[in-house]
């Protein structure tokens, strides 16, 4: 459900790529339906709670972050006329998307959850919110340290456990780690960091199938690098003039604009 793979032919393979975010769309999909359905309650969305504020606020500056990522305008200019430029656009685009789908799974949780708190060792603490729906008991849990917040999200149904997904959000909201739990020991992780405006965002699978974009805040400036089985297969880089190439790493072939 939530591999990456595709084979490559020739040449440009952006239908290769498209597929990829397809297929990790699918999963997040699939995720923030499930929770959102689990978390259906009329009554109501737990509110002045600091752990779930904290998160909430710093999961705001990740989706701000996010939100202002912009190609250069010449970069658009030339994809009018460059299928490299045009795809290398939509590429950009299409992750960006992928980078703020998942983080409202974190924010929504019922009015009626009973909050078990605790309070442990070294000003370490954690809250667990516990509520059923549809025969279904869940479990959102948030640990603190000085430096991170960790977060966890059980589903159990028929007396069995499972984890759906977990993470770490460090503090100053420069970087934060989802994994998504699926079936047969299948993952997607999500990872962001954001080093002095340089943003790495990564998706990656269990069979470390996994794109990456790099960014920078400044300049506008950035790359596209797409790994079949750990191996780079393809990928996109552009300056902040909007110039920029597309390099087929299984053929050999590079292709630049304007």
């Amino acid at each position: 459900m939530i591999a990456l793979k595709g084979k490559l032919n020739n040449k440009l393979k952006i239908t290769t790529m498209n597929s990829k975010l397809k297929s990790i769309s699918l999963l997040l999909m699939i995720t923030i339906a499930t929770a959102f359905q689990s978390c259906s309650s009329d009554d109501g969305i737990v509110e002045n709670q600091n752990q779930l504020e904290d998160i909430q606020n710093r999961i705001e500056q990740y989706q701000e972050s996010i939100g202002n990522m912009e190609t250069p305008d010449e970069m658009e200019e030339y994809a009018r006329s460059s299928q490299y430029a045009s795809s290398a656009s939509i590429s950009f685009v299409s992750l960006q998307a992928q980078a703020l789908a998942y983080s409202s799974v974190f924010l929504s949780i019922p009015g009626d959850a009973e909050q078990q708190s605790l309070v442990g060792k070294n000003g370490s603490n954690s809250g667990t919110w516990v509520w059923s729906y549809g025969g279904v008991t869940l479990y959102y849990t948030i640990r603190s340290d000085a430096d991170f917040d960790f977060f966890e999200y059980d589903i159990e149904e028929n007396g069995v456990r499972i984890n759906l997904y977990k993470g770490r959000i460090k503090k100053d909201a420069s970087f934060y780690e989802v994994e998504f739990n699926g079936e047969n020991g299948e993952f997607l992780k999500i990872t962001y960091t954001n080093t002095a405006g340089i943003i790495n965002f990564t998706i990656e699978d269990n069979d470390n199938n996994r794109i990456e974009l790099l960014y920078n805040e400044a300049d506008q400036s950035g790359s596209i690098k797409i790994f079949d089985l750990g191996v780079l297969s393809e990928s996109f880089i552009w300056s902040s003039n909007g110039t920029g190439s597309y390099v087929n790493h299984t053929t050999g072939e590079t292709f630049s604009w304007p």
